[in-house]
Order: structure tokens, then C-alpha cells, then sequence
């Protein structure tokens, strides 16, 4: 039997009113604080519409923040309270964020390896990226163009069960071949066109060169990581400013050269065999989509929900 409790958590979240238009409705403090902001209007399915007089702090279970979670966040009682979530269900959920391994990059050399939580991965129920699963993004503000989320980590091999941006999983590329998104087995490539079915699979899609250079800003340039990274986590020096990780110098990322008519397969960021070469404006534009490497792995991005 459904408690009271649970069962207004099943239903769907609305958010009618919000002090700010251009930021979800919590804010960070610290590494691992997190405040709903007052004035937020709150309405459960057929519910009642509340307002926060005051800011309220979410409750995070101290043993419950492992590098590399994700949270989602619920009220309990008329408080927030944050949980790891068991799967990419959203429905009666506020909101959510991901306690990253390490900290955004502040200038343009990387981050460090405290773990933090991920300003710019908080979302909420009015405030998000528009795919089904918000887990494991980080909303990107590009200098030009419109806000996007995009994944914080590389594909996984196995992304069905996990969604594309999973922490310490195994990274797809031509040698770890990622597991079929509709079907069984394996993928006999990580070409562009297999990166293109997986992220439409999930509701997302490649980057643009443009969307890339403004995610991967931050990073230590011209550096790579020292070997294959195998797994997906923190590679500090090449975090970006907005958290994005392993965003250059560990593999290459498969995307696209912009056009808005007739996208080309590009290739972002450099790999761990490029040294000095890779960055966030290390790119090669229109290239061979059938190609499969060791080397070259993939990231999603997804448009942005705009409040109403």
C-alpha cells in the first residue's frame, strides 16, 4: 500500500512560479550544500499549489555522497530531501544533481580532485535538458546561441542500462564496442553513424564544433592524459569550466562540423596519443565516418528546457 507520502511523490511535478527564470530553483554552497531557493512555487499533480517562504536546505544523507552519484531530489513532509536515484525515471521528482569527483575548472587549467557538486549539472522539474534522462549533464552557456546540456562523461558500453553518463564505467570506443540500442549484443563499430543511433536512442545528439569548444572551455590545453583512460572519471586537468570530464586529451569525441543543412562527421578534442595537439579548439572537420579506433569515443548533448 502507497503511503500519502509516496504517493504525491509519484506525481508529476509542476513548477508555476520561480524567483528566477534563467537558473534552476536551488543553489549551491560550498562543495556539498544545496538550498531550495524561497519563493518557489510547487504544485503536485492535482495538488495544491505551495510557496517556500524561506530557503530550506536539502537534506543529503552524508554517506550517500559518493564521487560520481547522481541525486535526485524530493519533498518529504514539505522538506527536500536528496536520494541516488535506481533509474531514469522523473516523474514526481523536483529536481536533481551530480556530486562529480572533482571540481570545475575556474580558469583555463583544469580543476582539482575534491569532490564537489556540479553547479551547473542542478536541475529541476521546470529547468532541464529536454531528453528523458536529465542524470549525468551539466548545463553549458556558450558565448553565443542558446544554453545546452551535455553528457559530463563519455559513453559507457553498456549505456542502455546505465544512460550515457555514468561515472567509473567501462568507455565506449572501437575496441569496447558499445552494446546495441535496440537488440541484442554488440555494436560491430563505433563509427559516426552507430554514435548517431545510440544518442537518438536516448533523446540526444552529437555535438556541434561550436557546442564543443564552448563545453570544453576550461581545460589544460595543448596536455593529454598519459594512457588509454579505459573508464570514464576525473582526469582534473582536463575538466572543463562547466565540469564536463575527460573533455580532451583522452579520446576523441565524434561529432559534428556545424552545418545546419548537412552536418559532417568531425572529431573533437584530441586522445591520450596526441600530446600536445588536443584542446578545446582541437578538431577535424568532415572526416572519415565510417572509421572506428580505439581512440574514439562519443558525448551527448541535449537542448535545453526553458521554463515557461
Amino acid at each position: 500500500m502507497q503511503t500519502a507520502t509516496q504517493a504525491a511523490s509519484a506525481a508529476p511535478i509542476l513548477i508555476p512560479d520561480r524567483p528566477n527564470l534563467s537558473a534552476p530553483i536551488f543553489r549551491v554552497e560550498g562543495r556539498d550544500r544545496l538550498f531550495l531557493r524561497a519563493e518557489v512555487a510547487i504544485a503536485s499533480g492535482d495538488g495544491p499549489v505551495r510557496t517556500t517562504e524561506v530557503e530550506t536546505e536539502v537534506e543529503i544523507p552524508a554517506e550517500a555522497l559518493v564521487p560520481g552519484s547522481d541525486f535526485y531530489i524530493r519533498m518529504e513532509d514539505g522538506r527536500p530531501v536528496a536520494f541516488r536515484p535506481c533509474s531514469a525515471d522523473t516523474t514526481g521528482i523536483l529536481g536533481g544533481f551530480h556530486f562529480a569527483p572533482g571540481s570545475n575548472a575556474e580558469g583555463r587549467s583544469g580543476g582539482d580532485d575534491i569532490p564537489a557538486i556540479n553547479q551547473y549539472s542542478i536541475w529541476d522539474a521546470g529547468f532541464r535538458p529536454a531528453c528523458p534522462d536529465p542524470r549525468g549533464m551539466a548545463l553549458v552557456i556558450p558565448p553565443y546561441g542558446a544554453p545546452i546540456w551535455v553528457d559530463i562523461y563519455k559513453l559507457g558500453v553498456d549505456h542502455t542500462e546505465q544512460g550515457t553518463s555514468r561515472h567509473a564505467v567501462t568507455i565506449a570506443d572501437g575496441r569496447d564496442l558499445p552494446v546495441r540500442a535496440l537488440g541484442k549484443g554488440k555494436y560491430p563499430r563505433l563509427d559516426y553513424a552507430t554514435a548517431v543511433e545510440i544518442y537518438a536512442h536516448h533523446g540526444k545528439q552529437l555535438l556541434s564544433y561550436d557546442e564543443f569548444r564552448a563545453a570544453a572551455f576550461g581545460v589544460t590545453e595543448k596536455t593529454s592524459a598519459d594512457d588509454d583512460p579505459e573508464t570514464t572519471g576525473l582526469d582534473a586537468a582536463r575538466t572543463s569550466r562547466f565540469g564536463i570530464m575527460q573533455a580532451t586529451g583522452n579520446l576523441w569525441d565524434w561529432g559534428h562540423d556545424s552545418d545546419p543543412d548537412n552536418p559532417r562527421a568531425s572529431i573533437f578534442g584530441g586522445s591520450w596519443l596526441y600530446g600536445g595537439d588536443s584542446g578545446s579548439r582541437c578538431a577535424v572537420l568532415g572526416c572519415w565516418p565510417g572509421h572506428s579506433s580505439e581512440n574514439f569515443s562519443a558525448r551527448g548533448r541535449s537542448d535545453h528546457m526553458t521554463p515557461a
